[in-house]
């Protein structure tokens, strides 16, 4: 089997796939045929790029095929739900709202908002700022695990082949360091 026979194959069964995405579609929005075209063209772009990547072996292609279809109707359910819920979630990011139209309470609450995340901000400057000047050693090792092994003290392990106490005792140390450094700033009494 070539690649094109089968793309034909999931092709033909157009009809199957419109039926999918207004299923799939009245499910999450209670609507009809607001994302149809949208959905489907995704779709066959997906579709397109993974048989592209696959070598143009009858083998291979019987594998990709039998992904998606079983011989008798497609298997993609799981798929194009997927692909519409990521859909509604990008479109449902940004959102606009008309700031005159919220009451003095909402206006507070969203300064509220702002100025908490600048303290944010801060005190993550000040943290980094502050574990910049630790030693070279509990510098990387715990950067490593702020940003690429939170709560992940095993793999951490395996990946830079050093012991778990000995991470757990330098993140504990760091922590320690940290927290003295700062309580009197930021912490409630």
């Amino acid at each position: 089997m070539t690649k094109k026979e089968a793309l034909k194959i999931i092709w033909d069964n157009y009809d199957e796939i419109k039926t999918l995405v207004e299923r799939i579609e009245y499910n999450y929005t209670r609507k009809k045929g607001m994302y149809h075209e949208d959905l489907t063209h995704d779709l066959y772009v997906k579709i397109q790029n993974e048989i592209d990547k696959i070598e143009d072996k009858p083998a291979e292609v019987q594998k990709f095929l039998d992904r998606f279809y079983n011989g008798q109707s497609l298997n993609i359910y799981t798929t194009l739900k997927n692909m519409f819920i990521d859909k509604l979630r990008r479109e449902n990011k940004y959102k606009r709202f008309d700031y005159t139209k919220l009451s003095k309470r909402e206006k507070q609450n969203i300064i509220q908002e702002s100025i908490d995340q600048d303290f944010d901000e801060t005190i993550l400057k000040d943290v980094n700022d502050y574990v910049d000047t630790f030693y070279w050693f509990d510098k990387k090792l715990f950067n490593l695990y702020r940003y690429e092994f939170k709560e992940h003290k095993t793999l951490m392990s395996n990946e830079t082949k050093l012991s778990i106490s000995t991470i757990y005792r330098t993140v504990k140390r760091c922590k320690v360091k940290i927290r003295n450094k700062f309580k009197d700033k930021y912490y409630e009494r």
